[in-house]
């Protein structure tokens, strides 16, 4: 594929002489110094535990891009497809990653395509699955999400995963694992029985927030 051409648009006004812009320039380098060493200063350092632990759903989305949002009984070709990771906690410990923190994650998921895929992705971002449970038989969560280029929104259809996760599948000695260390915990209100469950954990605990 040929790199698309660079298009250079010519100044509406003449340029001022580099000599009569110094002065100026000079002050806008300073002034962005200074400001970005304060946001340095008001910035603290990472704490030496820094693990965050989230509860909730992760999910592989089928995002299809499409023309414009179809008409009932129509037949439609997208005009782009990504599959890519998804959920609410999903997406946030990926972000939590991403920061240099130290995320873990609580959810479940099936020995299916989707099921390793899911497992996959969120290893390689550096989240720790460790915690998840697997489920041998059933599907694992995905969702379809239609894109309409022509409004510029979306629609979302999931299909939980089945069988659903139940508080009794989160060893106590998993979960107390999960905690050691954390500072920070996530919720997104999914799996609500099995958050309830961390959540209680989580309080007994000093020095550990929820959010």
């Amino acid at each position: 594929m040929k790199p698309s051409p660079v298009h250079f648009h010519a100044p509406s006004r003449p340029l001022l002489p580099l000599p009569t812009l110094l002065p100026s320039i000079r002050l806008h380098l300073r002034a962005q110094m200074s400001s970005s060493s304060l946001q340095a200063a008001a910035i603290p350092p990472f704490p030496d535990n820094r693990f965050v632990l989230g509860c909730g759903s992760v999910s592989v989305d089928y995002l299809a891009t499409v023309a414009a949002y179809p008409m009932p009984d129509d037949k439609i070709r997208s005009i782009n497809l990504k599959v890519e990771g998804g959920g609410n906690v999903g997406n946030a410990l990926t972000g939590v990653a991403r920061l240099g923190l130290k995320p873990r994650v609580i959810s479940k998921v099936a020995n299916d395509a989707q099921g390793r895929s899911i497992l996959a992705e969120l290893e390689a971002d550096g989240v720790d699955t460790s915690y998840m449970v697997v489920a041998e038989e059933g599907n694992s969560p995905f969702t379809y999400v239609i894109v309409d280029n022509q409004t510029k929104t979306r629609t979302c259809i999931h299909t939980p995963g089945d069988p659903p996760m139940v508080p009794e599948e989160l060893t106590q000695s998993k979960l107390s694992s999960a905690l050691d260390g954390t500072n920070l915990v996530y919720f997104d209100v999914r799996l609500w029985e099995t958050a309830l469950v961390v959540a209680q954990e989580n309080r007994q605990v000093e020095g550990k927030f929820l959010c």
